[in-house]
């Protein structure tokens, strides 16, 4: 059994199914559709999105930043479903790039954590400037571009 076919979860060391060769080419015809330079500002745009929604602005005198997430977050509810969705849109892009299944689940994972997390008035608000789901999907959508692009040269 080859190691990397193992599930991410490896205590259980249970095999993992690779990509069914329907699915391959699948994946293939999505990356085919998008051109390399095309490819390149959606993931700029994504970058773009993640900087100002976790990152935009430093607090003075801190090494603390904070972006769109945390100061829509406190508007009740309205703000919290307003950059859930555009995490939304963040994920749908990652899906057209070939994100795989794994990849997209800890992915939704990162934004209903920032959800359910920012719906607690106050204690989200300040989660919200400590947990940046956007720039961890960014890390986890830049690695598996990386791979993806290892396995395709």
């Amino acid at each position: 059994m080859s190691m990397r076919y193992l599930s991410p979860n490896t205590s259980r060391l249970s095999p993992r199914r690779p990509r069914s060769p329907e699915a391959v080419k699948e994946l293939d015809k999505r990356l085919r559709s998008l051109s390399a330079e095309d490819r390149q500002k959606l993931i700029q745009r994504l970058r773009k999105i993640a900087y100002l929604f976790d990152d935009a602005v430093k607090i003075p005198g801190t090494k603390i930043t904070l972006g769109w997430d945390a100061v829509l977050g406190l508007v009740p509810f309205i703000g919290d479903a307003t950059t859930t969705a555009v995490s939304a849109y963040f994920l749908w892009e990652a899906h057209r790039l070939g994100a795989s299944r794994w990849t997209m689940i800890k992915m939704v994972g990162n934004v209903l954590t920032d959800f359910m997390v920012g719906l607690v008035p106050l204690v989200g608000d300040l989660a919200d400037i400590g947990f940046r789901a956007n720039r961890r999907n960014m890390k986890l959508l830049e690695k598996e571009l990386d791979k993806l692009e290892r396995q395709g040269k």
